[in-house]
């Protein structure tokens, strides 16, 4: 008889801290980014430092506004959150794909309501939503 010598425990946490699927259950560890799913197309944040936040594209409603679906395990849940485009007033980090954001930058963030979101400074690059989902223009 033959002893695993992988703490199970241990092994449960590195793969969910990974964000990918056990390889030996015929999953897809492409990026998640690059997956569509029923509801639009998902993409983990790549940013080491927020490993327990999920992002996902739900629909494009117009060129200037996205609904996201917005996955804080420490702090927020918002299913269907409206987001803006807008140019970057600080600089900061995509929360979708983990790239710098620079002053200035085509950025989404969350429309402002009241009371404020508690996502309300997190940004997502412009060409990160198009990377998983291009703007389709329709042709009349």
């Amino acid at each position: 008889m033959l002893v695993s010598q992988v703490d199970p425990w241990a092994q449960t946490i590195r793969l969910l801290s990974s964000g990918l699927r056990c390889s030996d259950a015929g999953a897809d560890t492409t990026s998640a980014a690059k997956r569509g799913t029923g509801y639009g197309c998902e993409a983990m944040s790549s940013t080491s430092h927020l490993p327990h936040l999920k992002v996902s594209l739900i629909e494009r409603t117009t060129s200037l506004t996205v609904i996201i679906a917005w996955r804080d395990s420490t702090s927020c849940f918002y299913g269907a959150q409206i987001w803006r485009v807008a140019s970057a007033k600080v600089s900061g980090i995509c929360a979708l794909s983990g790239q710098p954001i620079r002053r200035g930058d085509r950025v989404f963030h969350p429309q402002r309501s009241k009371p404020e979101p508690v996502n309300a400074h997190a940004m997502i690059l412009e060409s990160a939503l198009s990377a998983i989902e291009p703007l389709q223009i329709s042709q009349v």
